[in-house]
């Protein structure tokens, strides 16, 4: 059986309704998106994702790579990373021992991952780029307020 059978397998057990696709799988956990990509050449390699957290655009990017940067080196398991150019994406990838528990590891990493993107929100947040936005966020809802 191919590893992604065997995580589908699992999901589907644990109450999770993972959809095959032409990549690999994608599910929701706690009402968000997560997908694992298909490697047909390493049975014992786990790759989570959670994908497009966060849109980077040019007038952001150097600030999003400043908050990778900073989460990067304070969360432990899942990194994340600029993927296709334009999204922040956050990952879990490690190689398995041949007795591996995915009842184990599959909640913990998805977990990390959600832990992970606060994180990343917290540290773009202190950027000057975020500090705007936020600014400009919260004029935003006092001028809703007021109306």
């Amino acid at each position: 059986m191919a590893f992604i059978e065997t995580l589908q397998e699992y999901l589907k057990k644990e109450g999770f309704l993972p959809e095959l696709t032409e990549f690999g799988l994608q599910f929701k956990y706690e009402t968000l998106d997560f997908v694992s990509f298909k490697d047909e050449e390493d049975e014992l390699f786990l790759n989570l994702f959670f994908p497009q957290i966060f849109e980077v655009t040019d007038e952001n990017r150097q600030d999003v790579l400043a908050a990778l940067d900073r989460a990067n080196s304070e969360v432990k398991v899942a990194k994340a990373s600029v993927r296709f150019g334009n999204a922040v994406w956050v990952g879990v990838e490690m190689l398995l021992s041949e007795n591996y528990d995915l009842g184990d590891i599959v909640p913990r990493s998805l977990n990390m991952m959600i832990y992970y993107r606060d994180a990343f929100y917290q540290a773009y947040a202190a950027t000057p780029t975020g500090k705007a936005e936020i600014a400009r966020l919260q004029a935003q809802q006092q001028d809703a307020k007021n109306k």
